[in-house]
């Protein structure tokens, strides 16, 4: 016989969400694992002690995890998601009954809870991984990468000049003077004209030189924290940039950090380390070695990471000259001079930055007969060396030995890869937010996700085991009761 389902609500039902929502559930397990309860103690001082219950704090960050799981960037999408799953009803603490917060509440209770309580999560969860024996703490790898921010380039808008006190004056001067003063003598006018000339021929170079960077002229209206920049082979657009520093045994995320999208990497490397190195010294664990690509590179983070006992693997940029390049001068410490191929000395004229400057003689290089190779287009040959050159000649010496080739594949696999993951599937592709303190909230959470993942996956792995070993003592009881020599039988 054919049977038809047909269904007919129940007035009454008898069912729970303990029933329904299965023991392997991730989920439920996720559940029995992260411990929220210090978020009450924490979030205690942002409310007040009259007026209406506020959403939970905890069902807030359970929710954000929850939609940095799922890859949902939307707050309305994501009550909607959370109200007809029964495994993140149960996540959450709410019944099938009961109804979800409202979806803007999400975005004002973000705004509420201060950035140190998001680090805290995140500090939590690192605890979790050093406890599960996830962290080594010896290698970290460092890099970046840009996030999109929630605006785009039409809400650009030109900034005030910031004027000087001197032209503060002049122009306060010019808008106020009298008419009068249009009828004064000529000669008056003929000893200040000069004057005039040369203070207005250098303002307006001081402005052509500010104008090519397009971040100091323009700002966006929408996110005034989020800065202009493009990707290799892409669009200019307004962006974050976050840095990841993380752990090369299991990949566990030791430090995040979003800053503005218009700064060098190597202006942010030490403060990465040290909020990474912090956390580790706090777990019993002391940072050996990072890797990090050639943007890290400087002089400056060389020495410093090396006066920490921090052995760097940075590549260094190229830095492409004219004529020929420098390897082909001999260098005399003693003498604190350069030795050109034709054996001519090239010693030390100038400070420039942080390098020192070595030039030629004019008549060394006019008769020379390797001019045109070795200078091209300028009167003598000059060489900068950077005061940080012994740094630099130690960490070449390192990278073409095993454990530097070593430590650079660490960090494309271990960096690069973590960022793939966080763009392809839990929403580090853009910040949904506006202003950079949301953007390292979300970041924060991102990260505390990533990591969540690997402690899951080795729950997971302890929990089929134990499921395993307790199927296989269950059929040996049974067994034993059947067979009474089940045992020895088997030793035998």
């Amino acid at each position: 016989m054919l049977g038809q389902k047909k269904f007919q609500p129940k007035i009454m039902y008898n069912l729970s969400l303990e029933e329904l929502v299965p023991v392997e559930d991730f989920y439920r397990r996720l559940e029995s694992v992260l411990d929220l309860r210090f978020v009450y103690q924490e979030c205690k001082r942002l409310y007040g002690k009259t007026g209406n219950p506020s959403i939970d704090p905890v069902v807030f960050f359970k929710l954000n995890i929850f939609g940095f799981f799922e890859n949902i960037i939307s707050d309305r999408d994501l009550i909607r998601r959370a109200s007809d799953r029964l495994s993140i009803r149960y996540f959450l603490g709410y019944d099938i009954d009961e109804k979800l917060p409202w979806h803007s509440t999400i975005s004002r209770t973000r705004a509420l809870i201060t950035k140190d309580i998001f680090e805290k999560i995140f500090n939590k969860v690192l605890e979790q991984c050093n406890a599960a024996g996830l962290i080594e703490g010896k290698h970290q790898s460092i890099d970046s990468t840009l996030v999109k921010a929630n605006a785009s380039l039409d809400s650009l808008e030109r900034k005030e000049p910031v004027l000087t006190v001197k032209e503060f004056i002049d122009k306060s001067y010019e808008e106020n003077k009298d008419q009068s003063s249009d009828n004064k003598d000529d000669n008056n006018d003929k000893d200040n004209k000069p004057a005039e000339l040369k203070l207005e021929k250098r303002i307006k170079k001081t402005k052509r030189h500010k104008e090519k960077d397009i971040n100091k002229k323009y700002y966006s209206k929408t996110d005034p924290d989020s800065r202009v920049a493009s990707k290799p082979r892409s669009l200019k657009e307004l962006y974050y940039l976050t840095h990841y520093a993380s752990d090369s045994k299991n990949r566990i995320i030791t430090d995040v950090f979003t800053t503005y999208a218009d700064r060098k990497d190597s202006k942010d490397l030490m403060q990465v380390y040290e909020r990474s190195a912090k956390r580790l010294k706090k777990l019993g664990l002391i940072i050996k070695e990072i890797s990090a690509d050639k943007g890290y590179c400087s002089g400056e983070n060389l020495r410093r990471l090396e006066e920490c006992g921090v052995t760097p693997f940075i590549p260094s940029p190229d830095h492409p000259t004219k004529g020929l390049p420098k390897e082909n001068f001999i260098y005399n410490e003693e003498e604190d001079a350069f030795l050109c191929p034709n054996n001519k000395k090239i010693k030390f004229s100038t400070y420039v930055r942080e390098s020192k400057r070595y030039s030629a003689r004019r008549k060394d290089c006019l008769g020379c007969p390797l001019k045109e190779q070795c200078c091209p287009g300028s009167k003598m040959k000059e060489i900068n060396r950077t005061i940080y050159y012994k740094e630099y000649e130690r960490l070449e010496q390192r990278l073409i030995r095993a454990e530097g080739k070593r430590a650079l594949r660490i960090r494309e696999t271990v960096s690069e890869g973590l960022f793939a993951e966080a763009k392809g599937n839990h929403s580090l592709k853009k910040f949904m937010s506006i202003g950079i303190d949301n953007a390292r909230k979300k970041s924060y959470l991102i990260a505390t996700v990533q990591n969540l993942k690997r402690l899951m996956k080795l729950v997971g792995r302890k929990v089929k085991k134990a499921l395993q070993l307790s199927r296989y003592q269950v059929r040996e009881n049974i067994m034993n009761i059947i067979c009474p020599n089940y045992t020895s039988l088997q030793v035998c």
